[in-house]
């Protein structure tokens, strides 16, 4: 990791900007457009006769593509820098969005917005977030908390676009604009550049050891040679024989390139799986919060302008605290995973004690602040697993953070909806999601006590020794 580091020259500037600013234009053309899903649809729906589950059963597709195309991620950053990796995905998000302008059913939505978008998206995004950590170190949360920034903002605009759009154009051609628009995700991939070291290759990309591999191989075969040459006068069938070690032997050749490909290895560190179970709970508890938000807010007699203005003081002070607090965090070198495991689950708190106001000053207070906490926690999710990782180790990582991000939504999301219908309150599903929040603080906070008493211990070990050398 230092030889790497060594070698990583005009990090923290320079192209690297660049790279945030492209980061940045890709997850803002393909990001922004999903708090207006139900706005851009909604004269469609009513005439394909889609109801409301069918609905949120799209959006959901969407989301698991989006997360399961994570299995792809490891292994095409691999043989392909994040630039062509982001370019296509981009293009693929693209044509999804264009063909779903001709969408004449149910199905065809869910294949061209769903499936085909979402591969895309996924894709996408995850390269230049790779991207974004490979070109920054020391300045790396101020680098995520721009390339957001610009996300969350568009955000607040694309509504009123899209509200523009299909007064002028109906949902067809408002659709064929909205393709267009997302075609600013390829200009940003290509501003991707990969970053160079001493050698002239890649960083991203892996050094090829396949002669050291083939040289392994062929002193492996010498020797399960020998060893099938030195049974001969014991065995009677021979040929049998070297046919199953040879056999064998190919199987475990492709277990090894199967491991090598995903990084399986990474399974075995108790740290990383605490680390992504974790942000997966947060995750899961954020998305849902999110979607529920507004129905709390209409259920305790809001009206929709007050709702609106709720949602953009979160949106801003969420926006501030991006631009603000990484800053911050950088120049006193906190550690990622440190800031996001505190002000989760003070966002958890906050939110517990938004459901227990009524309308009025405090409700606004509390909503600019659970904003601000937002921000921070959002800045630091990905963050906390490029921290923990080796560059080299990123691409699988990531892909796998967003595996389990899918599999933590398919289970839970639809028991804290069952919750909310059973208990008729979202009041008490918005506790739920603080517990949630609870768990990941909680098996986060235990793993840091057993590593305080694991590096004591060794120091007092240490100790005694010297001592005893004495």
């Amino acid at each position: 990791m230092n030889r790497e580091k060594a070698k990583r020259k005009g990090i923290d500037g320079g192209w690297g900007w660049l790279v945030c600013f492209g980061s940045s234009l890709i997850s803002l053309s393909l990001r922004s457009l999903d708090p207006s899903f139900g706005l851009l649809f909604h004269d469609l729906f009513l005439e394909l006769d889609i109801d409301s589950m069918k609905a949120s059963l799209i959006m959901s597709i969407l989301d698991a593509i989006v997360n399961f195309s994570g299995l792809l991620v490891g292994p095409l950053l691999k043989k392909y820098s994040y630039r062509q990796v982001s370019f296509f995905g981009s293009l693929l998000s693209c044509s999804g969005l264009i063909l779903t302008s001709r969408a004449n059913s149910m199905i065809h939505i869910v294949c061209t917005y769903s499936i085909l978008g979402g591969l895309g998206t996924g894709l996408a995004i995850a390269a230049s977030f790779v991207a974004l950590n490979t070109f920054f170190d020391k300045k790396r949360g101020q680098a995520v908390g721009f390339s957001m920034a610009g996300t969350t903002l568009a955000m607040m605009v694309v509504p009123q676009l899209i509200h523009l759009l299909l007064d002028a154009y109906g949902f067809r051609g408002a659709m064929l604009i909205v393709g267009g628009w997302a075609l600013h995700s390829a200009v940003g991939a290509c501003l991707l550049r990969p970053f160079r070291v001493e050698s002239s290759k890649p960083l991203g990309k892996p050094v090829n050891n396949s002669s050291e591999n083939d040289t392994l191989l062929r002193l492996n075969d010498a020797e399960t040679t020998k060893k099938v040459e030195y049974g001969t006068n014991d065995c009677e069938n021979n040929t049998t024989t070297y046919e199953e070690i040879k056999q064998h032997g190919k199987e475990n050749e492709l277990l090894r390139k199967i491991k090598e490909t995903f990084d399986l290895d990474l399974f075995k560190d108790g740290v990383y799986l605490n680390i992504i179970v974790g942000l997966s709970l947060y995750y899961v508890a954020e998305s849902n919060f999110k979607l529920m938000t507004p129905f709390f807010l209409s259920s305790i007699g809001m009206s929709k302008a007050e709702i609106a203005s709720c949602l953009s003081i979160t949106a801003f002070t969420d926006i501030l605290a991006r631009l603000t607090l990484p800053t911050i965090f950088d120049r006193l070198r906190l550690k990622k995973r440190i800031v996001f495991w505190t002000f989760s689950i003070l966002v958890g708190i906050g939110r517990s004690i938004m459901v227990m106001q009524s309308k009025g000053t405090s409700l606004i207070v509390i909503f600019v602040i659970i904003g601000f906490l937002r921000g921070a926690t959002l800045v630091n999710l990905n963050l906390t697993v490029s921290e923990y990782c080796s560059l080299s180790k990123l691409p699988s990582a990531f892909g796998m953070f967003m595996v389990f991000k899918g599999l933590f939504v398919i289970m839970l999301s639809p028991l804290i909806g069952y919750i909310r219908d059973a208990s008729k309150s979202y009041a008490i599903c918005i506790h739920v999601m603080t517990l949630i929040i609870s768990a990941m603080f909680v098996t986060w906070s235990i793993e840091f006590i057993c590593k305080i008493f694991r590096k004591g211990k060794s120091d007092l070990n240490k100790k005694t020794q010297d001592v005893s050398m004495e």
